[in-house]
């Protein structure tokens, strides 16, 4: 099993976004800093969910990892992403 998005807990924040992830029982929050977002014309949210199975692939890979921040949280930098 993996981390998966729960529909409609993606929240646009400024420049970023978080979202509330989950496997099983378990809750996940995920920050996708403005650097890490997609880049282009239109709607950021649209992008943001053609962008969606990238970004659940990192955060899982960096949870199972055990790649939290002080927080708590899983942060997807511009890093994870040329990295990915």
């Amino acid at each position: 099993m993996s981390l998966v998005t729960v529909p409609g807990k993606i929240r646009l924040y400024g420049g970023h976004a978080i979202l509330i992830m989950t496997e099983g029982n378990l809750h996940q929050a995920v920050c996708i800093t403005d650097d890490a977002m997609p880049a282009g014309e239109g709607d950021v949210m649209q992008g943001l969910l053609q962008c969606l199975p990238v970004y659940e692939g990192i955060a899982d890979r960096k949870f199972s990892d055990g790649e939290l921040a002080f927080d708590g949280r899983v942060w997807i930098t511009s890093s994870d992403i040329t990295s990915h």
